[in-house]
């Protein structure tokens, strides 16, 4: 098998931290984006005039906090494919790394498909197994998902998780319900949101001009003081429909798993008139006490909190 490719190079910008004080999990997704579209660039998979590259499953494990003034190597290769024609989607790995520490910052699995841009509908990618011999890595036992599952995630309707899903948010990781509009300047020349754009980030996005100097996950302190959050340790984002400019879109989301000191989310989205499902964002997330930047027990009030917005049932 090959090595991992450098696909790119890239420091972090006291812009990317966040409001826990380190690089926030959007830079990391954009970086292995870049990273991705290079790698299908390489191995010859690109868009006809009629058609564009989707990132349809993403799966991220972060290792490593990063900050400020750190330089990160960003490479990957392709999972290997039992050979069949036609094939639809392109498997691949990454690992975001910092040569100064020798971490490994965060790893993904990412799959990517051809679309045909007025069907959208996957298209085959024709002779693909001939072309990827020099681009196929075997995935190491640090890179594969150590909590969350990449079996196809269950599609749910709206109306059930209307019925299920409380409007108040449980603080720290986006449950509960959230609404916001797909903004025109966020949408391709087909005013359907980038490809670029996180559907995640589309339903939490604050609106044009209105971007607070702090943004990421809640810091919170509990009943003796002490400062915390809830810093993602994995992440997994299934896409099967991108929203229109001017569309309401909706987000319901809910614990599903938690233990001592650690939380599973899930967040649905929905077009809000129609009811047509976007996709699924899965969360796991660590109580982390940022003052001394460890794991630490969930306060016993938010533990409340989480029990009582507890939907196991649709994990």
């Amino acid at each position: 098998m090959n090595e991992l490719l450098r696909l790119n190079e890239s420091v972090v910008e006291e812009s990317e931290i966040d409001s826990l004080g380190h690089m926030n999990v959007r830079f990391y997704l954009s970086r292995v984006a870049a990273a991705n579209i290079e790698l299908m660039k390489r191995v010859g998979v690109e868009p006809a005039p009629d058609q564009f590259l989707r990132r349809v499953d993403t799966y991220s494990r972060f290792r490593n906090e990063q900050f400020a003034g750190a330089t990160l190597h960003t490479c990957g290769g392709v999972i290997q494919h039992e050979p069949q024609d036609g094939q639809k989607g392109v498997r691949a790995y990454f690992e975001i790394r910092n040569p100064e520490t020798a971490e490994i910052a965060a790893s993904f699995h990412i799959t990517s498909s051809l679309v045909d841009t007025v069907g959208q509908v996957a298209v085959g990618i024709p002779n693909f197994q001939a072309r990827i011999a020099d681009y196929v890595v075997t995935v190491p036992d640090h890179g594969m998902p150590r909590s969350l599952s990449l079996a196809p995630p269950s599609v749910v309707e709206f109306a059930v998780l209307e019925n299920a899903v409380g409007d108040e948010p449980t603080p720290g990781m986006m449950s509960g319900r959230k609404e916001n509009v797909i903004y025109e300047e966020d949408c391709d020349a087909a005013g359907r949101l980038r490809e670029d754009i996180e559907l995640m980030f589309a339903v939490h996005r604050s609106p044009p001009g209105h971007e607070g100097p702090n943004f990421g996950p809640e810091a919170m302190q509990d009943k003796t003081g002490r400062r915390y959050g809830w810093a993602m340790m994995e992440t997994r984002n299934v896409t099967w429909n991108r929203p229109m400019a001017g569309d309401q879109i909706v987000s319901l989301g809910a614990d599903i798993a938690f233990t001592e000191k650690s939380r599973q989310s899930r967040r649905w989205m929905f077009v809000k008139e129609s009811g047509q499902p976007l996709g699924v964002s899965d969360t796991l997330g660590i109580c982390i006490n940022l003052d001394e930047r460890r794991a630490m027990t969930i306060p016993d009030e938010i533990r409340g909190e989480i029990e009582a917005n507890y939907l196991p049932q649709f994990a």
